[in-house]
């Protein structure tokens, strides 16, 4: 295996779709790394270029000049997130060497999932929010007061919906939806797609490894280099590849509740304890409430509640529908705002050859 180069550098996270690329674009720059990982770390590594070890082995060692998380909690209940966020935030914290520099893989999602808050680069206040939405907002502010403490280099770099060849974010989905007949859309609200390739997500961060940058401060990226891309514009393709024909929904499906009081309010319309934790875990807001409650809650009545609908696996599929849809509909744009330096590595004509080449098998 080839020495680690200067600096060295760790990804947590690594065994995902994003850190695989990652692992192969650092490879082809001659830049080892090492993966933090939670499984068999042979297994979680292709060849021999790359290490990868457990997050304890790797914390006994004597850390990394560079920590690039794209970890973020993907099991247990949605009450459970902010406790996952904060293990992970201790994995980084403890990786990085003093003066090092972490790069935080974030999401445009801190805007809200349809981009209904004002999108800028810096920081995001906390608001209540679907789980994911607070997950990603926790992330970044743990990291950010890490950072002020110990005087570290932080990037923080939110990425579009990540799409691209083999993308089970968007492209698995767009596929699976045009073959069942579910929409794909919303007449008339054709929505910027406000995407990135997984290829130039890989090369921006493997660019960002090399840069070399070590003064301390925070740093905001957003990657999103086909935010100005429709979705209709990679649906449209897809479906005619298939040969079949993309269904839109009808502009009602957009009227969701606006505020937290009105989801309590139709949330409270069923009788019985059970149906309503169940219907307010899976609001925006006020599922977020339900969260706070619920981690407050002594052990034993959380062990009782976890056996009940709320906390069902099943999410309210009208509301998630809604909320998909909301997302293809969306009407504000996030624009890269990225190192000038850098250029992707794929065009919008690339990208989505490659995903149609996918789409044949190859």
């Amino acid at each position: 295996m080839p020495s680690h180069t200067d600096p060295s550098v760790a990804i947590v996270g690594a065994a995902g779709f994003v850190g695989r690329k990652l692992l192969r674009q650092l490879e082809e720059r001659d830049i080892s790394a090492t993966a933090i990982v939670r499984g068999l770390p042979e297994l979680s590594v292709d060849g021999d270029f790359h290490g990868a070890c457990s997050a304890a082995l790797a914390l006994a060692g004597e850390g990394f000049d560079v920590v690039v998380n794209l970890a973020y909690p993907t099991s247990g209940s949605p009450y459970e997130y902010p406790a996952q966020d904060e293990a992970i935030a201790r994995t980084v914290h403890g990786l990085v060497k003093g003066g090092g520099r972490v790069i935080q893989a974030s999401t445009l999602a801190v805007f809200g999932l349809a981009l209904d808050r004002q999108v800028a680069p810096g920081p995001v206040p906390k608001v209540r929010d679907a789980a994911y939405v607070e997950s990603k907002l926790l992330a970044e502010s743990l990291l950010t007061e890490q950072q002020a403490k110990r005087g570290l280099a932080l990037d923080i770099v939110r990425l579009g919906n990540v799409w691209g060849a083999g993308s089970g974010s968007w492209a698995q989905p767009l596929v699976q939806r045009l073959i069942t007949g579910r929409p794909v859309g919303v007449t008339g609200a054709p929505g910027y797609s406000n995407t990135t390739d997984v290829a130039n997500v890989a090369a921006y961060l493997a660019f960002l490894i090399q840069d070399g940058r070590r003064e301390p401060g925070v740093r905001y990226h957003h990657l999103a280099e086909f935010s100005y891309v429709t979705w209709s514009d990679w649906a449209d393709p897809i479906a005619a590849e298939l040969g079949i024909e993309a269904v839109c929904a009808d502009p009602s499906v957009l009227e969701m509740p606006a505020s937290g009081v009105q989801e309590l309010v139709e949330a409270l319309a069923p009788l019985g304890p059970r149906t309503l934790y169940q219907r307010m875990a899976t609001e925006r807001t006020a599922g977020s409430w339900a969260r706070t409650l619920v981690r407050h809650l002594p052990s034993p009545a959380r062990t009782r509640l976890k056996t009940g609908p709320f906390f069902a696996d099943e999410p309210d599929l009208d509301r998630a529908e809604q909320s998909f849809l909301a997302i293809m509909a969306g009407r504000q744009e996030f624009t890269s705002v990225v190192d000038s330096a850098w250029k992707p590595v794929l065009t919008e004509e690339e990208s989505l050859e490659r995903v149609l080449l996918w789409l044949d098998g190859g």
